[in-house]
């Protein structure tokens, strides 16, 4: 089966059932496969072929990846808040022949720019569908290829991570159990559905019979206006909380009656959990681990442990083995650091036209995550950081995660973020951004670290900053610390 199978099922068994909504806009199931059906015409005469999906984040675009689903081809997202330069670097990597876009995204693009395909097919507001221009193809790809998502690009170039429809129900039948995800649930969607996160909250509560309730981050009203509408459960990354953490009372109201938060897509702080808590105790609160080589999800802490190991991942979901591997490949011992490593359903079936990298992350049928981890007794795991987050200092290498929690723990910080900058004698050094809770000078960390670090870990500077240094898709990494800290140098 497909995703979209199961909305036609739906359909069947439930036909007025609300599966989508969208400020004042709804939509059923039987409508919403009925709309799937007809888009999905434009694209009959085609098979196994990949389309580029250009859409806001909304009820058209879920449509519309539907609807390629149910061509029997194969969805390329392009995510809209990438720059031009990265979009078009993905569709030259990825040798996209056709797109379907909506109205607005083609105004906003330009005539010129899709000029590039052989086939275009607009999809307009009132879901009518013009095909400006049209010519098959053939295309020799995996036969088992359903969608292609880009990955956030942490460590290096954005890859195609390649998914099945294998892998894309895996998953969701996972994250259904673990959450216990029902048709009574209505879910928030505010985060990016063009990313693994959101697209495995399409897939799981689509499958399960639930609704979506579907609202830009960009609009902060709304989105606390949407709480009130009855929904159950909510979904971000941790930057999505803090954001919201920034309207304390009406974060309290809109928690009151949300029975489960799920948090993804980086590590949940006691703080959060604390105003989570305190504005609903019976709120179950579960952080979930993964990356979009594993179709979004691979480990959950469960609820009633959330206060007590809140720094872990927990456990691997259903369907999911995970360990952690020495350097020689082999399972470490408990408390040993050494590389995470997963098998299961839900794991990629490779990079997209990358036979190289594909062999890299995938051995004897093990992923390797690029975390840093080790196995607790009880079983839960612990990340330490990204192996390629390690910096070299002289003969020291360094994981810039710890020296963080370090530092922020015994300072009145809100955020400590480690920079690798060139250094004339040791190859690397550092330098600190923070961003302060009080009126602080920077003379203050800096002596915390020459007290209480070794030499080649003193740093060199100290900027303060009053911001996140997030990624385009709402992540902190490596890359968008670097990225962060030169723009702020620039700037000054």
């Amino acid at each position: 089966m497909r995703i979209d199978s199961f909305v036609a099922k739906n359909a069947n068994e439930n036909p007025h059932q609300i599966a989508l909504e969208e400020g004042e806009k709804t939509i059923s199931y039987s409508c919403l496969d009925n709309d799937i059906d007809r888009i999905a015409s434009s694209m009959a005469e085609f098979g196994n072929c990949r389309f580029a999906v250009l859409a806001e984040s909304g009820i058209q675009y879920i449509k519309m990846l539907m609807a390629v689903y149910r061509s029997d081809n194969t969805a390329i997202p392009l995510p809209i808040e990438l720059a031009t330069f990265n979009m078009e670097r993905i569709l030259d990597t990825a040798r996209i022949n056709n797109i379907i876009v909506t109205e607005a995204q083609y105004s906003r693009f330009g005539e010129a720019f899709f000029k590039r395909f052989e086939t275009v097919i607009v999809v307009s507001d009132d879901d009518s569908v013009n095909t400006l221009c049209k010519r098959v193809i053939e295309e020799y790809n995996n036969p088992n290829l359903r969608l292609v998502l880009y990955t956030s690009g942490t460590t290096g170039t954005p890859k195609g991570v390649m998914l099945s429809d294998r892998n894309l129900i895996a998953n969701a039948a996972s994250i259904i159990e673990i959450l216990g995800i029902t048709p009574a649930d209505k879910a928030a969607l505010v985060i990016s559905p063009h990313h693994a996160f959101g697209n495995s909250i399409i897939n799981s509560h689509l499958m399960a019979g639930g609704c979506i309730s579907i609202v830009s981050m960009n609009f902060m009203g709304l989105i606390f206006s949407m709480m009130r509408s009855g929904i159950s459960m909510f979904y971000g990354v941790p930057s999505t909380y803090r954001l919201l953490l920034r309207y304390p009372e009406k974060f309290k109201d809109a928690f009151r009656n949300v029975r489960l938060a799920a948090t993804a897509g980086g590590a949940i702080d006691d703080i959060i959990v604390k105003n989570l808590k305190d504005s609903n105790p019976d709120i179950r609160v579960m952080p979930m681990y993964g990356q979009t080589e594993a179709t979004a999800r691979l480990a959950y802490l469960p609820s009633e442990d959330v206060e007590e190991f809140v720094d872990t991942i927990g456990k691997a979901i259903p369907g999911v083995i995970l360990d952690v591997f020495d350097a020689n490949n082999c399972s470490a011992e408990p408390n040993i650091t050494g590389e995470l490593v997963a098998r299961g359903d839900n794991i990629m079936l490779g990079y997209l036209d990358d036979e190289i990298a594909t062999e890299r992350k995938i051995i004897n049928g093990w992923m390797y995550t690029g975390d840093l981890a080790k196995k607790l007794p009880n079983g839960y795991f612990k990340l330490l950081g990204r192996k390629d987050d390690l910096i070299k200092i002289g003969d020291h290498r360094v994981n810039p995660r710890e020296l963080e929690k370090y530092i922020e723990s015994n300072n009145d910080v809100s955020g400590v973020f480690v920079v690798p900058v060139s250094h004339e004698l040791l190859g690397n050094a550092i330098s600190l951004m923070v961003i302060p809770n009080h009126d602080m000078d920077a003379t203050c960390i800096s002596s915390f670290c020459r007290k209480n670090l070794p030499g080649y870990l003193h740093p060199l500077e100290v900027l303060f900053i009053d911001h996140l240094p997030l990624s385009e898709n709402g992540k902190i990494s490596n890359r968008s610390i670097i990225e962060g800290y030169h723009n702020v140098k620039n700037s000054m």
